[in-house]
């Protein structure tokens, strides 16, 4: 009980620290601010080492023939990129963010919606990840499926923020049924399918490597016939964000294979991970993305 108080107390320091920063932070200059956090990620993440040795870990596992400097520029940009995308969605202007923002392909997005099934977004943590469910909340219903945060006071912000932006959250937690009630309303379900899933998962190739997935996203599909649509939210040289919207992968296809849910979700996964080999510096290098996989292996 006394540990439970101490990790609840610590949270709530943790929460008003934030706090106080984030109203110091909002009296500066958009620009400034941006990059004051920019440096603070950097630091965090370069000097003090903040999840370094895992990201370096990974670098070395998915690119063994770049050399030690393309993988520590890899590594600072994003520490960079990441703290660009939080200043973007802590402190920038949702609407000058919305007219900085390209789109490709569209048109599939608008098919999916049109077959009135509902819509299940397949995306990953690379670029600004948040900035597809903004853009799109402001034409469509969507919805994104989360994992809480540890510091529940800091979550329950993140959240409150989100659906003030029009955006509907469903914790990982939720049943079945009421994400596929939103289906049956045409809400887009976002799901971010390059998460950890541990024992919870099931092992498909990522980037090579065996890798612990959450099958949600396929049972899903199966189940109600939903058309999937792989989206990716990518930062262009030219300071704008490009959002791209791959077409339909009809689930029906899968059916008849040999292991519908998992080929489903490979085939799914590969649409997406190619752009982690051509952004390799935008995606969020930091998840122990890989770990655990042998050991669930052995167990099934």
């Amino acid at each position: 009980m006394k540990g439970k108080k101490r990790k609840v107390t610590q949270s709530r320091i943790e929460y008003i620290l934030f706090l106080v920063a984030r109203f110091l932070l909002r009296i500066l200059p958009y620009k400034l601010t941006e990059s004051i956090i920019t440096n603070i990620f950097r630091f965090g993440g370069l000097v003090i080492g903040i999840r370094k040795k895992i990201a370096l870990n990974n670098l070395n596992k998915i690119f063994p023939d770049k050399t030690n400097q393309d993988k520590r520029r890899i590594l600072s940009a994003m520490y960079r990129n990441f703290g660009k995308t939080t200043a973007e969605i802590y402190f920038g202007d949702l609407e000058k963010l919305s007219k900085k923002i390209d789109i490709q392909g569209w048109d599939n997005l608008e098919k999916a919606i049109a077959l009135k099934k509902g819509v299940l977004l397949a995306s990953l943590h690379i670029g600004n990840w948040e900035s597809a469910g903004l853009y799109i909340s402001q034409y469509h219903k969507i919805s994104v499926i989360y994992k809480s945060l540890r510091n529940r006071f800091f979550d329950d912000f993140n959240n409150r923020l989100r659906e003030r932006n029009g955006v509907k959250l469903i914790n990982i937690k939720s049943s079945l049924i009421s994400i596929i009630k939103l289906l049956k309303q045409n809400y887009i379900v976002t799901i971010l399918i390059d998460q950890n899933a541990r024992k919870k998962g099931e092992l498909i190739d990522f980037l090579g490597y065996e890798a612990s997935t959450y099958t949600g996203i396929s049972r899903l599909a199966l189940k109600t016939n939903t058309p999937i649509v792989p989206a990716i939210s990518i930062r262009q040289k030219n300071c704008r964000l490009l959002l791209i919207f791959e077409e339909i992968i009809n689930a029906e296809s899968f059916k008849n294979s040999e292991n519908p849910i998992l080929d489903l979700l490979s085939h799914i996964s590969k649409k997406l991970e190619k752009y982690i080999l051509e952004y390799p510096e935008q995606w969020f290098w930091v998840h122990k993305r890989w770990h655990g996989a042998s050991k669930l292996k052995k167990s099934k």
